[in-house]
């Protein structure tokens, strides 16, 4: 713009500049005057296209002008989206590093969850090995058992068989002394009349009948070894021969007064009566014959005595006969109660105890009062960090109430994890309580009837799931429950009460008042199956972190009753 006002100036001047000098020649000749025309007609063609030219100039300089106006424009508007990228770079970069470091976080939570997993898994295999071997164990144990029953059984059918064959000589012996009883009693009846014609004076003196010696001769009549006439109904009794496991109650007078009245028959009417006197051949053989079949008889009579005293009220059999007779002379020695006279038999009854089904308790405690002297402490605690558990116990309870039944605290919680209960709270309900103030609430009011129950809480930081079982049915379920949370270890373990401190600041309004057994933990979730198998007694799964084995000291009153099965606890 300055260039072309320059311009112009310049113009001017030469303008005023040659109208000067035609005016100085203008007193001139009029040649002059036409060549200042013809000048100035020149000059004036050259002025119009000089300025032509200039506004040309002017306007690419104008041009050129806007063109560097919208250049800058651009390269502001271009500044400021570069400013904008680079904040919205400088952000995205600080996204993108808590992103990573976020990452990096979860990978090492990863990695360590994985190692824990792989230990478990490691674990898991082990046990499952174990289970394994002690499973080929048992089988094989159950397959010998099986066989030595096989055995035994065949055994007994065996003896059951020779019992049997036994039995039917017996009875073939019975019946036919029932029949030489009866010829016995006829030949008793006769001597009893011939006797009664008789009559006999009491006194010592020569007998009636012939034999050695002074008195009456047991051949001949009843007397007694005094010369005492015997009574008909002991006379008709000492007929019946005695049998070695029956025994009638008498007196010594009158087992005297039998072995010297008793009949001698003139002579034998059957084969099968023996008076063969004790130096028969093969005495022997006979007596290992007789003792086999005492012991034989000794094992019916064992299991069948109420029987067997009474289908043998009738007389002895060929069995007993020939045992009698060789035995003569030696005295045998008691093998069986049963031997004896029925005044040596003394009956013993023991009382019966209530057999057990539950039986894997091994000991019970009892809390009688709410004190804070009243609870129980633990050898050890949790070693490692708990992310998964398991607790179980039996409870008795007669009050409106449970109490706290454990509490574990560290240094940094004093509620880590609790079973909280107290008497001013919901009688029908206690508090479970991971990392305080997180907690969940129980219902307990079915527990609260003094009557044992089973209680199983299971939790697991892996979406924060969690079960309460109560006689082995599932009363309460839920998820997100400290989700990804962690016991830590060094902490303590308190039976009956509830910490604020570690170890202590109880309060008696929170203590445990009843009974407690079986009470288990476990570092691992519990399957259904498994919580079903302990409420039965069936047992007690693997792995077990803590017990009342474990359990360090008893404060106060607080007492230990020991009782292997549910049953047996008071």
């Amino acid at each position: 713009m300055d260039y072309g006002c320059g311009a112009m100036r310049a113009l001017i001047l030469i303008i005023f500049i040659s109208l000067q000098t035609s005016l100085t020649w203008e007193q001139g000749t009029r040649q002059s005057d036409r060549l200042l025309s013809q000048r100035l007609r020149q000059l004036d063609a050259q002025f119009r296209k000089f300025q032509e030219r200039t506004l040309d100039h002017l306007q690419s300089i104008a041009d050129t002008f806007n063109v560097s106006q919208s250049i800058d424009t651009r390269f502001k508007t271009l500044t400021r989206q570069y400013e904008g990228l680079s904040r919205d770079l400088k952000a995205f970069k600080a996204a993108t590093d808590a992103d990573l470091d976020s990452l990096k976080a979860w990978t090492k939570k990863l990695q360590k969850r994985t190692k824990r997993l792989d230990l478990r898994m490691t674990s898991l295999e082990k046990s499952l090995r174990e289970n394994g071997r002690v499973t080929q164990r048992q089988v094989q144990q159950q397959k010998e058992a099986l066989s030595n029953l096989t055995d035994e059984l065949q055994e007994h059918m065996g003896h059951i068989d020779s019992v049997k064959a036994h039995q039917e000589e017996v009875r073939d012996g019975i019946r036919s002394l029932q029949g030489l009883l009866r010829q016995q009693q006829a030949q008793m009846t006769r001597l009893e009349e011939h006797m009664a014609e008789r009559p006999v004076a009491p006194g010592p003196g020569p007998g009636p009948g012939p034999g050695p010696g002074p008195g009456p001769s047991p051949g001949h009549g009843p007397f007694s070894s005094r010369g005492a006439l015997v009574p008909k109904e002991a006379l008709v009794s000492n007929q019946t021969p005695r049998v070695t496991t029956q025994v009638s109650e008498r007196n010594p007078q009158q087992q005297i007064s039998e072995r010297n009245t008793k009949p001698q028959p003139k002579a034998p009417k059957q084969g099968k009566m023996r008076n063969k006197p004790p130096s028969s051949p093969e005495p022997t053989q006979r007596s290992r014959k007789a003792g086999e079949r005492r012991r034989l008889r000794n094992r019916v009579q064992a299991s069948r005595h109420t029987d067997f005293l009474e289908e043998h009220k009738e007389p002895p059999t060929h069995l007993e006969e020939d045992e009698k007779e060789d035995s003569e002379g030696e005295e045998l020695p008691i093998q069986n109660l049963l031997q004896l006279p029925l005044r040596h038999k003394i009956p013993q009854y023991s009382v019966p105890r209530v057999q057990g089904t539950i039986c894997n308790v091994n000991s019970m405690l009892l809390f009688p009062s709410a004190s804070t002297e009243n609870y129980a402490t633990f050898t050890k605690g949790f070693t490692t960090s708990v992310y998964e558990l398991t607790i179980c116990t039996w409870v008795k309870v007669d009050s409106r109430y449970l109490g706290t039944l454990f509490s574990y605290a560290t240094e940094d919680s004093d509620n880590m994890l609790v079973l909280y209960g107290r008497n001013t709270s919901s009688p029908g309900s206690v508090d479970f309580v991971i990392g305080d103030p997180a907690y969940r609430e129980l219902p307990v009011h079915t527990v609260l009837d003094n009557q044992w129950h089973h209680l199983c809480i299971i939790w697991s930081s892996i979406e924060g799931r969690f079960w309460y079982y109560i006689d082995r049915r599932l009363v309460a379920t839920g998820s997100r429950f400290q989700n990804g949370y962690e016991i830590p270890p060094g902490g303590t373990l308190i039976l009956g009460q509830e910490q604020d401190s570690m170890g202590g600041d109880f309060d008696p309004a929170e203590a445990f008042v009843g009974k407690l057994a079986g009470f288990t933990m476990w570092p691992r979730v519990l399957s259904p199956g498994e919580i079903s198998w302990i409420a039965t007694g069936k047992g007690l799964p693997r792995g077990a972190a803590l017990s009342l084995d474990d359990v360090d000291k008893l404060r106060g009153s607080v007492q230990r009753i020991a009782c292997n099965c549910l049953e047996h606890c008071p």
